[in-house]
């Protein structure tokens, strides 16, 4: 994983910019009231609340602070909190209505929702459709920026709610080091500079929105037929062909990869590399006077104790058992 970016990294705002800081005692009875009351008294309808629950300990107080910049239709927030849980999202919840991108700096958020998690550590980020409800939970310590994007302007990958990225990516380092500039210069923009500005971000958010996923019906399975010819002409050639060195010779991700044959095929790569090498190894078996052994180093199975196995499960019999039935004739080999 990637270090944490340093906090001088980003700035958001100025001293001007408006700022809920916020210190209420973990002890206090009515922590979490106290804290929502005085949230509101600070950020009002500018910066809203989400719904929070703050641990009870005996000594210490729970600190946040949130700088918020709007840029334009955009905008981006400055957040420092401590240890706190809460929820967000939803019809008619926090933020419902917007793409939000949580740019960890330091410590860890956790995002939940049903059957799916997204744990966001220093050096991640992480693109929620807030339309659905999250729950979350903070680490204490943790530092982060969050941009904060129309939904009406973001053509979400279908099916797909979250998105996880290190920092240092291609597509995420471009795209963060277009935002870290706009919000350092906002304010000496003029109107036509600060568009602009605007949908070049926006522009470069897509970019890393479709870098991260497969959203185009098309293009999967013409990339699942292509990693199985490229898996056909290695087979016995390459004893290390693997899911990185497919997807290299491909110039796709391995995430790309995946996805490409969880759209498209009901098989995964790996397994349809063992399967074709199976399949390869019965047809040794049938043909040839090979002895198994050597048909297991011939297509790249760790030993014949392995091979063996991995045959039997797929056949329900052992390769001995398919000679035998096969009555393959001593001088017939490959």
């Amino acid at each position: 994983m990637s270090t944490a970016v340093t906090t001088t990294t980003w700035r958001v705002g100025n001293l001007a910019t408006p700022t809920v800081d916020l210190t209420v005692p973990y002890a206090h009875e009515g922590r979490n009231r106290l804290l929502i009351r005085e949230w509101q008294r600070q950020g009002g309808d500018w910066l809203p609340a989400p719904r929070l629950v703050l641990p009870r300990h005996s000594e210490g107080a729970y600190r946040a602070r949130i700088r918020k910049q709007e840029l334009l239709d955009l905008s981006v927030e400055d957040q420092y909190s401590d240890a706190i849980a809460g929820s967000t999202g939803g019809p008619g919840g926090h933020h419902e209505d917007l793409i939000v991108t949580h740019v960890t700096l330091s410590g860890e958020w956790l995002f939940s929702s049903g059957s799916q998690e997204a744990r966001v550590g220093a050096g991640m980020l992480c693109v929620r459709r807030n339309g659905e409800p999250w729950d979350f939970e903070v680490a204490r310590g943790t530092r982060a920026v969050a941009l904060l994007l129309p939904a009406s302007e973001i053509r979400f990958p279908a099916r797909t709610r979250a998105l996880t990225a290190e920092q240092n990516s291609p597509a995420a380092t471009l795209l963060l080091a277009q935002l870290r500039l706009w919000t350092e210069l906002a304010d000496g923009l003029g109107a036509a500079a600060s568009r602009s500005a605007r949908n070049a971000t926006l522009e470069l958010f897509r970019g890393f929105v479709k870098d991260q996923v497969i959203d185009d019906a098309e293009f999967a399975p013409a990339l699942v037929r292509a990693a199985m010819d490229y898996i056909e002409s290695r087979l016995l050639a390459d004893a290390d062909l693997n899911p990185q060195v497919i997807a290299t010779a491909l110039n796709v991700s391995v995430r790309t990869l995946y996805r490409a044959f969880g759209r498209d095929s009901t098989t995964s790569v790996m397994e349809y590399l063992r399967r074709r090498r199976l399949e390869g190894a019965r047809t040794d078996l049938q043909a040839t006077s090979l002895t198994v052994s050597e048909i297991a180093a011939r297509w790249h199975f760790a030993d014949s104790s392995h091979f063996v196995k991995a045959y039997k499960k797929r056949y329900s019999e052992t390769p001995t058992t398919s000679r035998q039935q096969a009555a393959v004739r001593p001088d017939r080999r490959s």
